[in-house]
């Protein structure tokens, strides 16, 4: 739902799909006001099957990927999957792209900031991160706008004005801590 409705306000809307929502997703999904109302493409049946005659064009958005995104190509498909990739779970959806036969690629978060912890993102955030990218076609804009504060890491301009405003603080002791370099 988040995802339809910031989709809807974006300067640069994109073309949506849903897939692979059958079963108690689905029912969920239906009981939502106005979903059946929703402008976006809708098949409860796999992703792979939907796009089979396309299957040339699909990219699996993984953090797992070698291939770093640089542009948005909008010829093809981009997937965005719901599945946390991380813990027990580490690499499912690099290997599902995999076995599809299908190509791979990661955000290029890591060439404009450092995350204080794991660079896996939220489907939402994925989401806003495509929209503001084919916005402004600037990723360390797209990425400053949508990942929030507690995920990133300060930049040297960030702590060097903690340090000259709150020299000796115990609060500039812990940003020091959490200090990473933009890139």
């Amino acid at each position: 739902m988040y995802c339809y409705s910031v989709n809807g306000r974006s300067v640069v809307p994109c073309h949506l799909w849903l897939t692979g929502y059958a079963g108690e997703i689905e029912s969920q999904l239906q009981k939502m006001p106005g979903f059946d109302k929703w402008i976006i493409d809708k098949d409860t049946g796999p992703y792979i099957n939907t796009f089979e005659s396309q299957k040339e064009n699909l990219v699996y958005l993984t953090a797992d990927s070698e291939n770093m995104l640089s542009e948005l190509d909008l010829n093809k498909i981009y997937i965005i999957g719901g599945l946390v990739d991380r813990n027990r779970w580490k690499g499912i959806t690099m290997k599902k792209a995999v076995d599809q036969g299908i190509q791979t690629a990661k955000l290029p978060i890591g060439n404009y900031l450092k995350m204080s912890g794991s660079q896996v993102l939220t489907v939402n955030q994925v989401i806003e991160i495509l929209l503001k990218f084919l916005e402004t076609k600037d990723w360390k804009e797209s990425f400053f706008h949508v990942i929030p504060q507690r995920k990133r890491c300060e930049t040297e301009e960030q702590v060097a004005q903690e340090e000259e405003g709150e020299e000796g603080d115990e609060e500039s002791d812990q940003g020091l801590k959490r200090q990473c370099i933009e890139t």
